[in-house]
């Protein structure tokens, strides 16, 4: 299992829309995170900072499924009005963060 931690930023004024998207994210989107092996996942605001974990068994596998999902193709057009995915060249994802100390 993997933990994959994010960074991500709120455009300005787009908080309050944010949170009403995400009180209510896609039942549909919902299933291709969990079909893609996405589980325990949180996202964590501070101002218009924003900080995504979830845990996965395969990353890779993870990120080219959701890659070639429609439901999550949409989801992203939605969302590139709300924030700065702070995206990685390299991968195509957001960018990551390193784990530096973990208590099971």
């Amino acid at each position: 299992m993997e933990r994959v931690g994010f960074v991500m930023r709120l455009l300005p004024g787009k908080a309050e829309e944010y949170r009403r998207r995400h009180a209510s994210v896609w039942p549909e989107m919902l299933e291709a995170l969990r079909r893609a092996g996405c589980h325990n996942y949180s996202i964590f605001q501070r101002d218009e900072d924003l900080f995504g974990y979830f845990e996965v068994d395969d990353f890779e596998r993870f990120r080219s499924m959701m890659a070639a999902s429609e439901v999550n193709t949409r989801w992203q057009a939605e969302m590139t009005t709300l924030i700065d995915p702070c995206t990685d060249p390299a991968t195509g994802f957001h960018r990551r963060l390193d784990e530096v100390f973990h208590l099971d």
